[in-house]
């Protein structure tokens, strides 16, 4: 049985959906103040109130009331116990599984063609080849996975609430263009790749950078300071007994590297796909 008390519970679910008090209170037709009664323990809602709870939730009535304990329902607990006994490479490897399981789970008899030969259950095959490529496009979803020895990537695309308005806004579009011309320098792209691999600490300076790429310290120095305005990178005046010194830090940018990497497969990577299913990708709009 659940040790935990009903408003306890509550919370805990509520929060773990991403919604509010008065969002929840909108879904029941009832006022915030109801939901805030109830997570303070003033008051307890009804029975048909309980029903409607549990099926937003997607548990049992006795699980929220604590009269049952239903792990199949708590997805955290799910989550964690599909890595029991798992090392770090072998969890990782496993991530990418159940990554490539979640979409077919909640879209896969919708995102296939509706005139299919084999009825199409799944948006990924149950096998598949080292060099694996998968694209799912609709008008809710876009989803690319690409599995290889030059690179592992996956990345879901949802509709959001503006409908990508912001990108006919003319400021948002000065800034958006200020970071494809940064990557679209193949200095740049030279300093990315060296201060991203194992061997560069850090910490580091131009002069250190300039000697593993071949360029210029002064053109190091400018790319280096454009990075620190759009990325993750920081830098500092060191006062040395030498003179003063200019030290960056930076341990990775995951974007930048993201963005690389889907640039990457766009130019340079197979138009082979594993399974590939293109109902257009406009994306614009949500709920």
């Amino acid at each position: 049985m659940n040790e935990h008390s009903f408003e306890e519970r509550l919370i805990t679910l509520r929060r773990a959906k991403g919604v509010t008090q008065d969002e929840l209170a909108k879904h029941l037709s009832l006022s915030g103040k109801t939901v805030s009664k109830w997570e303070t323990g003033a008051s307890m809602p009804d029975l048909p109130t309980l029903v409607k709870l549990s099926v937003y939730f997607g548990i049992t009535t006795d699980a929220l009331l604590g009269l049952s304990d239903e792990k199949s329902n708590d997805t955290r607990g799910n989550v964690a116990s599909f890595f029991d006994g798992l090392d770090r490479r072998k969890s990782i490897l496993k991530a990418f599984e159940a990554e490539c399981a979640i979409i077919p789970a909640i879209y896969g008899k919708f995102a296939c063609a509706s005139d299919s030969s084999d009825g199409c259950d799944y948006c990924f095959p149950s096998e598949r080849a080292h060099h694996y490529r998968s694209v799912i496009s609709a008008d809710d979803l876009f989803k690319f996975t690409a599995s290889s020895d030059d690179i592992n990537l996956s990345v879901t695309l949802l509709p959001n609430r503006h409908g990508f308005s912001w990108l006919n806004d003319p400021e948002k579009q000065k800034q958006i263009a200020r970071f494809f011309r940064f990557l679209s320098d193949a200095d740049a792209l030279a300093v990315i790749y060296f201060i991203h691999s194992v061997g560069c600490s850090d910490s580091f300076t131009a002069d250190y950078v300039s000697g593993g790429t071949g360029l210029s310290e002064e053109r190091v120095n400018e790319i280096l300071n454009e990075f620190c305005d759009i990325g993750e990178c920081r830098s500092f005046t060191a006062h040395l007994s030498e003179g003063d010194t200019l030290i960056y830090e930076c341990s990775g940018d995951g974007i930048i590297l993201s963005a690389i990497s889907l640039a990457f497969e766009r130019m340079c990577g197979s138009r082979l796909y594993s399974y590939n299913c293109n109902n257009g990708c406009r994306m614009i709009g949500g709920k």
